[in-house]
């Protein structure tokens, strides 16, 4: 297997990303068989695809609810002869990145995109664990395991808290933060896979496309988000927790996990918990 540093393990992903929807984009123009598959799996097996288009290599920014640029979560358009549009995002790998934002953007277009508030404490609690807190090292110091190096260490250094830090600290913390993220298992999983930071509802996704052109896997099933975002709420109360490893540096969700990954919030998609969600 070819050896990539992170920078060159992104750009290949990325490039080999939009390879990949070049290829679907292809099969949909011109495979009948494969039309009928993608029109009978997002419900409409009685319409006719009239155009695709895919962002591909010069993809534009969309206009963001925060007053800024952001990508749209839409990676393929499909045109029906029934004036619709149906907006997928596609996914070729089985799990790995789907939102990434530092803690204060994350906590602006969440509060922007479903018009709520995120308690203080629960700000307090994110600042914490995702090194936006201007005393994360100090509690780090007072409060973290030093008899476990290796997990002490690797908070100073990210100046963020892990999960049993955060307990020492303040149990009241430790708890709300992960009640939120069950409370809202909905919409972490619609801002996810749907909105991102995008204003323009016409750029929200409606369906997530897990297939690989690439010969990479095998797999290609199409879920609506609107059902992932239901069964995730519905099960987020036994399927959300904080991780084990490294004195617990993610928390655990429905359809994948949320992590620290250069100082921002880094949420995974997991083809195998969504698929087990739906079956």
């Amino acid at each position: 297997m070819e050896y990539r540093d992170r920078p060159a393990g992104w750009k290949h992903a990325k490039r080999s990303g939009h390879e990949n929807e070049d290829l679907i984009k292809e099969r949909l123009d011109m495979d009948k068989q494969f039309q009928d598959y993608f029109l009978e799996k997002v419900n409409k097996s009685s319409a006719q695809i009239t155009k695709t288009s895919i962002g591909g290599l010069h993809e534009t920014s969309v206009p963001s609810v925060n007053g800024r640029k952001t990508k749209s979560k839409t990676d393929l358009k499909v045109h029906l002869d029934t004036k619709e549009v149906i907006n997928v995002s596609i996914k070729k790998s089985l799990g790995g990145q789907v939102y990434f934002v530092r803690a204060g953007l994350f906590i602006e277009t969440f509060e922007k995109q479903f018009k709520k508030k995120i308690p203080s404490d629960v700000q307090r609690a994110i600042n914490l664990f995702w090194a936006a807190a201007d005393d994360a090292v100090e509690i780090i110091e007072n409060w973290g395991d030093r008899n476990n190096s290796k997990n002490y260490n690797q908070q100073i250094r990210h100046k963020s808290l892990n999960a049993d830090t955060l307990k020492a600290y303040n149990k009241h913390l430790y708890q709300v933060l992960l009640n939120w993220f069950a409370d809202n298992a909905y919409a972490l999983a619609k801002i996810s896979f749907s909105m991102g930071a995008a204003q323009d509802p016409g750029e929200w996704s409606a369906f997530v496309w897990y297939i690989n052109l690439l010969g990479e896997n095998d797999v290609n099933d199409i879920f609506f988000i609107e059902d992932i975002c239901k069964t995730a709420q519905a099960t987020a109360y036994e399927k959300t927790c904080y991780g084990t490893s490294n004195g617990g540096t993610t928390i655990q969700l429905p359809f994948g996990f949320v992590q620290w990954h250069q100082k921002q919030l880094q949420f995974h998609h997991s083809y195998e918990k969504i698929r087990l969600l739906l079956k």
